[in-house]
């Protein structure tokens, strides 16, 4: 739900503070009828947002479409700048072709932001079933509120704006600028995509720079909103301004406290979708679009007979339990258990923190699911220790006197299934030697392991006779395509 409320944010606000402050540019008064003719306008203009992204992504050529309607948009922020110019020369016998012109500024603006919607969106899925099921009513639902806030916006700048014109003509300039110059880089990024610019330090750096900033024009028009309410406050008339009290009669002293306290309403609901937007946004960025992180992982630490024992008791809770065994040659080897059923069918699944498929990202536990991280997919917790899928690797264990068992050589052997390094000590397997391992000037692959030495004479050794030294050491376990072999 978030994902598509923040989206249709993002790419609708500037739309929704340009058109407002157009609309409060205008000549005249807004008739009815012109806001029938610009809501068809920018409906129709949805409408082929929707068909020009689905064209693009079926035909593989969204970049190029994304560039055609940056160059289309940055061509509407022109005509608004030129608009907002002549709007203090023009009288209302010139209004017509005034507000078809904002309608059409308002009509490319809702085409890109269509267009952005959908492609911000396309890697999720609106609904899992083509049935009524609460995933798809609380997207339609983000889908209808972000709409109706965004209209409801555009109404309010209009309205704001028409209180303190100048204010409103100054925000558009700096929107468009800004805006000019985030889109004027993204058409650059396209075109050096499409090898139609040479690329270049210089291009790369402004694009880099310039494109940085893109994700927030959202706060960007927040701001703008923020100062053209302050305006508005500023301005507005308290319930007493204008009143005297010698000659104003009473129904004249209650018209003016009404008007004062309607301002007041449009401040005060102005304020209220800015804040929610805001702080939606910001929601999204600061938590709800973080990437889920690893639970901490316990030590595994082998007892003298070389095994990690995991009292049953304390896991049997339904609750994921991660571990962390460091490897002789320093791979942090995690892995973890969770009870399959419930505390009255106890049944333990022990299994790497990896995926022979999607790598050693991990799995996390959000309610009753267990889930991976790197493609989401949904684990059914009564499979965990069973191979294939998407399901982390079964590691080897027993059960002794109420403890899960782990042998530290069954930990050894998958420890290639981890990226993770730390520093710990070893040993030179030739001059017999310490030396830490992530500072070791060489290093040797057999079997899996990874052996490290002081010098070129040493590795020169071992690699000449690795069998001589590493003893008979056991080959690791790799993970290649997705399929498991031995080193």
């Amino acid at each position: 739900m978030i994902v598509y409320l923040t989206n249709i944010a993002g790419a609708f606000l500037p739309a929704a503070l340009l058109t407002g402050i157009l609309v409060a540019l205008a000549p005249g008064e807004t008739k009815r009828r012109d806001v029938v003719v610009a809501a068809w306008t920018v409906a129709a203009a949805l409408a082929a947002g929707w068909l020009a992204y689905s064209l693009a992504a079926s035909n593989g050529v969204e970049v190029r479409a994304k560039t055609v309607i940056r160059i289309v948009a940055i061509a509407a922020l022109v005509l608004a700048l030129l608009l907002a110019a002549l709007s203090f020369r023009l009288t209302g016998r010139r209004r017509a072709w005034f507000v078809a012109a904002v309608a059409g500024v308002a009509a490319v603006l809702a085409f890109q932001g269509m267009f952005d919607v959908l492609a911000g969106t396309a890697d999720r899925s609106f609904t899992a079933t083509a049935v009524l099921n609460t995933e798809l009513i609380a997207n339609s639902a983000a889908v209808a509120l972000g709409a109706v806030l965004i209209a409801a916006l555009t109404v309010f700048v209009a309205h704001m704006g028409r209180r303190v014109i100048r204010t409103a003509a100054g925000i558009l300039v700096v929107a468009v600028l800004g805006l000019a110059a985030t889109w004027g880089a993204e058409v650059m990024l396209g075109a050096l995509q499409m090898g139609l610019l040479e690329v270049t330090s210089g291009r790369v750096s402004f694009v880099a720079k310039a494109t940085q900033y893109g994700g927030a024009t959202g706060y960007g028009a927040l701001i703008l909103l923020a100062l053209l309410a302050a305006a508005f406050f500023l301005a507005r008339p308290s319930g007493d301004d204008g009143i005297n009290a010698a000659n104003d009669g009473r129904a004249e002293r209650r018209k003016r406290r009404a008007f004062a306290l309607g301002e007041a309403r449009w401040l005060r609901a102005t304020l209220a979708v800015g804040t929610f937007l805001t702080a939606t946004l910001l929601y999204y960025d600061l938590y709800a679009s973080l990437p889920p992180t690893l639970s901490k992982a316990e030590a595994a630490v082998p007892n003298d007979d070389g095994v990690v024992r995991v009292p049953i008791d304390s896991v049997k809770d339904g609750k994921l339990y991660r571990f962390a065994y460091i490897a002789s040659d320093g791979h942090r080897v995690r892995f973890f258990l969770i009870n399959r059923y419930d505390e009255d069918h106890v049944k333990i699944g022990v299994v790497y923190d990896a995926c022979m498929i999607c790598g050693d990202d991990g799995y996390i536990q959000d309610g009753n699911d267990v889930i991976c991280i790197a493609c989401n997919v949904r684990v059914f917790v009564p499979s965990i220790g069973k191979a294939g899928g998407c399901n982390p690797i079964p590691l080897e264990h027993s059960e002794d006197g109420g403890d899960i068992v782990i042998a530290a050589r069954e930990l050894e052997r998958g420890a290639k299934y981890f990226s993770e390094v730390v520093a710990i000590t070893v040993t030179d397997p030739v001059t017999g030697k310490e030396l830490i391992n992530l500072d070791a000037p060489y290093r040797y692959d057999f079997k899996g392991n990874t052996f490290f030495f002081e010098s070129q004479d040493s590795y020169d050794a071992f690699k000449a006779e690795p069998e001589k030294y590493a003893g008979e050491v056991e080959g690791r376990l790799y993970r290649v395509q997705g399929h498991q072999t031995k080193g």
